[in-house]
């Protein structure tokens, strides 16, 4: 087929795509707060710790580990869960002075692992002699996994599309016993096809939940998490479906269903309320995309062998493709105004980047449909033909975005602010963690070059650039080191909005001269 060709571009086009970011933190849940908070000093210590993330967690597989400088992991006390799911804690012992790592493992909503780790340390003096690593969270998606989940996604759709279109073209395989057989071939080797690429992803989805392999880890990521039920579910109808399908339309329809309603609860859908809504929306959005990719398929396979047949399936699919253009054009307009809080977060992320080059191509697809509809009245057979064929690669290109943004997370990532700055005499470093809406960290430590001249104060303000009537914010700094260096923190809620916010440091030294320094940073 001549079609296939072009195919081999595509698919170098999106591993060169994910080669763009391939190190990129690309999970869903994000660490909202941490307590102690991530570079803190504090006198003496914790009782416990808790972080808070901003979506509800799986309640399987995570953990929160305590390691000493030594890297020996400090007590062992078992992490909660809250009822929310969305804050983990655990007791600690007396931790004496020194610094300590926090390590963090949890499963988001939406079926992706989060990992990372952060560090505080206890005791007068500690501060500054270390360097403190920020937080890292999320799994890379590496080249591989990127073109293994485009051909999962394209499989998905191609293969639940075929069979969707072949119930509704059941009565013409009675007068067409030779394409009837055809199409049961096609559709066996397109459930096989989906059968292989299904089971890479369960194995892709186990390496990134499991540390040890064992039959009790996999049972219960397979029963006890929303990705591993769907996964499970999903292998159950594909199992039954080489038993039950080609034989009733309406079974091959109720199946279509009942895959693509497995596959949305595992994804951006379920992490987002109303989870009905969010859910829904996307199996419409899937079912919409396989009736147009199993349709374009079925015309270029059997254009030329089927010709009076594919004549009368384009009248068909010329409307049904239209109507799925208005369904995906629809469900992706609210299923993005639910997801995202502010439309501008489109272009904070690279889900939001992708998701613009997605609706590119869709309105080169609904362009292309235009001209397929207008020669498809004029009955010009060569150029209905190659508006198929660019339809069809448009489709690839789409399911190929579709495949890496999916795995993305649509809301930007609020991380804490690492703010330095070396002049002549002095150099300083202002710290706000987490940087979200609500209760923070705040720090400042500055360190005087110059001789004999010390640090006498250190303020700190915050503007919000949004609104000139909200006046400066003075965050309270509490003194915990002061001379040749100087370290002043507090917590509290001193960032009460999202927006666009400057930070103003304005350091006293021993002579009462001052220095003011300010630095620009936005809260998601």
């Amino acid at each position: 087929m001549n079609f296939i060709n072009p195919l081999k571009y595509i698919l170098l086009f999106f591993l060169l795509l994910s080669l763009a970011f391939p190190q990129a933190a690309f999970a869903h849940a994000v660490l909202e707060k941490t307590a102690p908070a991530q570079d803190s000093h504090l006198q003496s210590s914790p009782k416990g710790i808790t972080l808070t993330f901003n979506e509800r967690l799986e309640n399987e597989f995570f953990s929160l580990k305590v390691f000493g400088e030594d890297g020996e992991e400090l007590g062992r006390a078992r992490p909660k869960l809250s009822v929310d799911q969305k804050q983990l804690s655990m007791n600690v012992p007396k931790l004496a002075d020194g610094h300590y790592t926090v390590s963090y493992q949890v499963i988001s909503a939406d079926g992706h692992p989060v990992k990372g780790s952060y560090i505080f340390s206890i005791g007068e003096g500690i501060a500054g002699k270390s360097k403190i690593a920020p937080i890292q969270q999320g799994e890379g998606l590496s080249p591989l996994m990127s073109v293994g989940r485009i051909v999962y996604y394209l499989s998905l759709l191609l293969a639940t599309g075929w069979i969707w279109w072949g119930a509704m073209a059941r009565k013409q395989f009675e007068q067409l016993q030779e394409l009837k057989r055809s199409y049961e071939s096609w559709a066996r080797l397109l459930l096989l096809i989906f059968l292989l690429a299904h089971i890479d992803f369960g194995v892709i989805l186990a390496g990134g939940y499991l540390d040890q392999w064992n039959v009790s880890n996999v049972i219960t990521m397979l029963t006890g998490t929303t990705a591993g039920q769907s996964w499970s579910i999903t292998t159950i109808l594909l199992m039954l479906g080489f038993a039950v399908l080609l034989r009733h339309p309406w079974v091959d329809c109720v199946w279509v269903l009942l895959i693509l309603a497995a596959k949305s609860v595992n994804g951006h859908a379920f992490a987002f309320e109303p989870r009905i809504l969010t859910v829904f929306l996307d199996l419409l959005h899937l079912l919409a995309a396989s009736v147009w990719a199993g349709g374009l398929l079925y015309i270029l396979l059997y254009f030329k062998t089927f010709q009076k047949h594919v004549q009368w399936f384009l009248r068909i699919f010329s409307t049904a493709a239209l109507i799925s253009m208005g369904v995906l054009i629809g469900t992706g307009v609210i299923s993005t105004y639910i997801y995202l809080p502010k439309i501008q977060y489109l272009l904070a992320t690279r889900w939001g980047t992708l998701l613009l080059v997605k609706t590119v191509l869709v309105l080169v697809v609904i362009a292309v449909a235009g001209t397929l509809r207008f020669y498809l009245k004029k009955q010009t057979e060569g150029n209905i033909r190659k508006l198929v064929k660019l339809d069809f690669m448009l489709m690839i290109s789409i399911v190929g975005i579709v495949g890496i943004f999916t795995y993305l997370s649509p809301i930007p990532a609020n991380k804490p602010l690492q703010w330095q700055e070396k002049t002549a005499g002095m150099d300083f470093k202002t710290t706000i963690s987490p940087k979200v809406p609500g209760t923070n960290s705040f720090m400042v430590e500055a360190n005087s070059h110059e001789e004999g001249l010390g640090i006498k104060r250190i303020d700190l303000n915050l503007i919000y650039n949004d609104n000139p009537d909200v006046a400066p914010i003075h965050v309270p700094l509490e003194v915990y080191d002061q001379g040749k260096y100087a370290h002043f923190m507090t917590d509290g809620n001193y960032l009460p909005f999202s927006g666009n916010w400057t930070a103003e440091v304005r350091i006293l030294d021993s002579e009462d001269n001052e220095k003011v320094y300010h630095n620009d940073f936005v809260v998601y």
